[in-house]
């Protein structure tokens, strides 16, 4: 158990400056999405608390990550997006042309970032969709 575990660890710490699909998938599968998708864009879409997110890794080279999520049909208005900006850091909130809230988060990797940093980026931004929904996108 404890080779397994240092095994985990040094893929982990492995820092990366650039991420490609596939790659991307693979984490994301890793963390308990198992059902990524990769469009004829080579973007990946992944179910996150039962909706659809967008994974843009091929802009900047494939050095950024950018998740996107956006829901039509809600009751959301700006002030609701700005409350979010306000009080909520490392992801960004707006209503795009058609009034619907939209919830980003970018990660840039240029300068190198650890797995274990891409790994969090996946955790965080599920758990930011979660309370988008209950605050924002209602």
């Amino acid at each position: 158990l404890f080779a397994s575990a240092s095994i985990v660890n040094a893929q982990d710490t492995r820092v990366v400056q650039t991420l490609t699909s596939a790659q991307m998938k693979s984490l994301l599968q890793d963390q308990g999405f198992p059902n990524v998708e990769v469009d004829s864009d080579d973007d990946l879409i992944v179910r996150m608390q039962g909706y659809r997110v967008i994974v843009f890794v091929r802009g900047n080279n494939y050095s950024s990550i950018q998740y996107r999520f956006a829901l039509g049909g809600t009751s959301a208005t700006m002030r609701d997006v700005n409350d979010w900006n306000r009080s909520k850091r490392f992801t960004n909130a707006y209503l795009d042309n058609d009034g619907d809230p939209v919830l980003e988060m970018d990660v840039d990797l240029e300068g190198g970032v650890t797995i274990a940093r891409i790994k969090d980026s996946i955790r965080g931004y599920h758990q930011s969709l979660a309370t988008f929904l209950r605050e924002v996108a209602k």
